[in-house]
């Protein structure tokens, strides 16, 4: 079994678009190798998975909100193209297997590479509208959600429900090797974090899906969250036992006990609204919102460039109504960090400065939105060049911060600002950080070099690049090519690289 060129290709512009996951910063290294795709899908192509052994991962510590934590997997560059090809090849048949959208509406399959692996409906407020629609006609709901899901997926689970979709074999075993490779050999657990695997861990859940539905129950899921419609209380408790039932005799599965209650329909119809992510908080939000769908056409994707925004309506987003709908957000005595992450990535689709200020100054309680204000710090546009350099300051401020210097996470999403972004500046207190700082700092110190024009200092860590990870090894090729053609050749050459991705990032490089 091999891999289609056209899945490859498709993969690698879907990852060069869309990032390998919501939680990490873009792999700058694989716009190298979308710019000669040729190149890479040669060597994938009519070639066995076998042969594509899965590279290291890297796992950090990612908040959920005040008081939880997660673990979140970015995925070696080339084992997220591949996965991603190889869901993108056959992930109707994965999809042909589940009970229809009306039932299940968590992560339908449909690739477009606008809206990425899967349908751009939004699939959230669906499930919640749903829900208080079949509310109507029940006395009473019962909410159940899954226990730390992805981290209880087990392999075999996986390996039974790709052989029921007909995936050939290899692909099978290449995708249980990953799993493995992320979880150091242990058969239990899927990486949070990777798009292609929602719908590898939504397959796990079609015999379940199935078995509810052949007991009889009303349900609808959106991925870990279960919704069962009763006619009286001893139907609903009666469905909780069926439940907990089908999930341990299944896979061994539990529920989490607090998130699992039975609700009358006035509660639950509150519930519905309270999850609906477009019900702003108030009417700064709403007026924000509404402008920006105005020129994204409601996409919550579409990237709105500075030209395309008339003077009037830039003028109109002001720091102080951002701040407002900010602060409302986070002095609730239980802060939504889930709208508050939303609201963020609306922000990020128009890039207006308006929110840096308030977002530096409230950082400390802004923990679990820490990726999302960094993706959007990484969006502003029309910031004067000297005000740049305050954010840098600002910025490299933070990694003092107790909280900050605790969390390898948020050190990485920080430091990635300054790969991105020249006017941010600093690179010499960037510098000094090296020596002593962990490989994933090393890494984004390097590629900030890059951006800063610092090819003397990457000059001087030649010597060092045996001795690096692989990480930082990719982020050296994609440094050095700013060096000069016969010096990079020269050094390049002598280099073992074996990897497809690593040889035409190489060959990039050194062309460049």
């Amino acid at each position: 079994m091999t891999l289609q060129p056209e899945s490859i290709d498709w993969a690698i512009d879907f990852v060069q678009a869309h990032s390998d996951g919501d939680l990490f910063p873009k792999i700058l290294e694989v716009a190298a190798i979308a710019d000669d795709k040729r190149k890479f899908v040669s060597q994938i192509a009519g070639t066995t998975l076998g042969e594509f052994a899965p590279g290291s991962c890297r796992r950090f510590i990612v908040p959920k909100d005040e008081m939880s934590y997660r673990q979140a997997t970015q995925l070696d560059p080339q084992d997220s193209i591949i996965l991603s090809a190889l869901v993108y090849q056959y992930g109707l048949q994965i999809e042909s297997q589940r009970l229809p959208a009306t039932r299940v509406f968590s992560y339908r399959f449909g690739p477009t590479l606008p809206d990425g692996l899967y349908s751009g409906k939004p699939a959230w407020n669906d499930f919640w509208k749903a829900a208080a629609a079949h509310a109507q006609h029940s006395t009473h709901i019962l909410y159940c959600d899954i226990a730390d899901f992805y981290n209880q997926v087990y392999h075999h689970t996986v390996e039974n429900q790709l052989i029921a979709a007909a995936l050939p074999n290899q692909a099978i075993k290449w995708i249980v090797a990953l799993l493995g490779s992320t979880t150091a050999g242990v058969s239990r657990g899927v990486p949070v974090g990777p798009h292609a695997i929602h719908l590898i861990a939504e397959s796990t859940l079609i015999p379940i899906d199935n078995s509810l539905q052949g007991a009889g129950l009303k349900f609808i899921r959106y991925a870990d969250d279960i919704l069962v419609f009763c006619r009286s209380d001893r139907k609903a408790k009666s469905a909780l036992a069926t439940v907990a039932s089908v999930l341990d005799k299944q896979q061994r599965l539990t529920l989490q006990r607090y998130k699992t209650k039975i609700y009358d329909p006035a509660e639950f119809r509150n519930l519905c609204g309270q999850m609906i992510e477009d019900r702003p908080i108030n009417a700064d939000e709403e007026a924000l919102v509404d402008l920006i769908k105005k020129y994204s056409g409601g996409d919550p994707y579409k990237i709105i460039s500075y030209a395309q925004v008339s003077q009037a309506d830039w003028a109109a987003i002001s720091p102080d109504s951002i701040r407002r709908v900010i602060e409302e957000y986070i002095n609730t005595q239980a802060v939504d960090y889930v709208r508050l992450r939303w609201f963020y990535r609306r922000l990020a689709q128009i890039g207006h400065p308006g929110a840096i200020e308030v977002s530096l100054e409230y950082i400390e309680r802004l923990g679990p939105c820490f990726a999302n204000i960094c993706f959007y710090l990484a969006s502003v546009q029309s910031v004067p060049i000297r005000e740049w350099k305050r954010i840098g300051s600002a910025l490299l401020r933070l990694l003092r911060m107790p909280e900050v210097e605790a969390n390898e996470y948020f050190r990485l999403l920080i430091l990635s600002l300054f790969t991105r972004n020249s006017d941010l500046n600093h690179f010499t207190r960037l510098r000094n950080l090296f020596q002593q700082a962990d490989p994933f700092i090393r890494r984004e110190v390097i590629l900030a070099a890059k951006i800063n024009g610092a090819l003397d200092w990457i000059r001087e860590l030649k010597e060092d690049y045996p001795s690096m990870d692989p990480w930082q090894q990719r982020a050296m090729l994609f440094a050095l090519s700013g060096l000069g053609k016969d010096e990079k050749s020269h050094f390049i050459r002598r280099q073992s690289v074996l990897r497809p991705f690593d040889k035409v990032l190489a060959k990039w490089a050194k062309s460049i």
